[in-house]
């Protein structure tokens, strides 16, 4: 699963820029939301607003994160290299499962919040 993630982020990596900057405007927009619109305005686009920002901040932190997995050492390498690049992989293994446990949870939370904000208006 690792090296699906990492194939991913490589894949992705021309996008990172472009996700920050919508990451940050939608930012932006969930305080207007949140600080500056009518009751009528936050109760119509603040569901939609914070679901865009939580897929943009998991999915730039996904290409983020997987961008530099290192790799596995080679026979030749000594015993210690060996050791501090598996629990370094390790890690990375944790950080993908943990990454596809949020991403379950953030599409359940996604059709529940959807399904609300459908009914809403």
């Amino acid at each position: 699963m690792l090296e699906l993630f990492e194939r991913f982020a490589a894949r992705h990596q021309g996008y990172r820029w472009p996700v920050a900057v919508a990451l940050f405007a939608m930012l932006v927009v969930c305080v207007w939301v949140l600080v500056g619109a009518t009751a009528a305005l936050q109760d119509r686009w603040l569901i939609p607003a914070v679901l865009v920002t939580l897929w943009l901040l998991l999915l730039l932190s996904g290409l983020n994160l997987f961008s530099r997995v290192p790799g596995q050492a080679g026979p030749q390498a000594s015993w210690w290299a060996r050791v501090k690049a598996s629990i370094h992989r390790g890690l990375y293994h944790l950080f993908a499962w943990f990454l596809l446990l949020v991403s379950v949870s953030l599409i359940v939370i996604s059709f529940q919040l959807t399904s609300a904000w459908l009914r809403m208006n």
